[in-house]
């Protein structure tokens, strides 16, 4: 069940509804021009930190365009069809429930028609850092932990569902270990058989590493752990 709200010219979406005073809080964040992704792997989208009565400690995403385009227009899309925020509300939902541990989705929103912001609203995960980070910062620690990140994607090759950009960077591991799977723009489920797909999160995971140099215990750990 979906809650849908207008509120100050912006279209929220949520799955128990927002109050005025959480909509008038996030609309002042999605002004704010939101942060670089962290660390060596970046991406499409910029997030920030907030803390809504109610809601709790959120990350606040906003989604940007990119190759040519973005560089004319950053953040602004055709309205045409759900907006990327809803897409990925959706997705978040729908992998969470098949037992794979992302963030919890909060709320989604979206400003304008034929052109369109879009920002997302997920429970922050504390205490966190990539694995790309604790790869860096103590091996013996991110080794541990692959066989974690590999069951994970297995569940998602199983239920047939493409992260498009699965790598160390868009996995968060917090201070007891538990792993999860962030950043499902554009994720989708495929009509791939399960060898395929999971030749295709292996060929993306391994051209990640070593384009942005990390250490190469990644790529091998990753592709053994997952299986044939």
């Amino acid at each position: 069940m979906m809650t849908l709200q207008r509120h100050r010219g912006y279209r929220f979406g949520s799955g128990r509804g927002l109050t005025r005073p959480q909509m008038d809080r996030l609309a002042e964040y999605f002004q704010m021009p939101p942060q670089n992704a962290r660390g060596r792997l970046g991406g499409r989208t910029g997030a920030q930190t907030a803390e809504i009565k109610g809601l709790g400690k959120v990350v606040i995403k906003a989604y940007f365009r990119g190759g040519l385009p973005g560089r004319v227009v950053e953040k602004t899309y055709l309205g045409i069809g759900p907006c990327r925020g809803r897409a990925e509300f959706e997705m978040l939902s729908r992998i969470r429930a098949m037992g794979v541990d992302a963030p919890a989705p909060l709320a989604f929103a979206s400003k304008g028609r034929i052109l369109q912001n879009t920002w997302l609203v997920t429970r922050q995960i504390e205490n966190a850092r990539t694995l790309s980070e604790l790869a860096i910062a103590d091996a013996t620690a991110a080794k541990q932990i692959i066989s974690a990140v590999a069951g994970q994607v297995r569940r998602l090759i199983q239920n047939r569902i493409l992260h498009v950009d699965l790598h160390p960077g868009n996995i968060l591991v917090n201070d007891c270990g538990r792993v999860y799977i962030i950043d499902f723009d554009k994720a989708l489920q495929t009509r791939d058989d399960t060898t395929r797909l999971r030749q295709r999160y292996v060929r993306r995971w391994q051209r990640a590493v070593i384009k942005h140099e990390l250490p190469l215990f990644l790529d091998p750990l990753f592709r053994n752990n997952i299986g044939e």
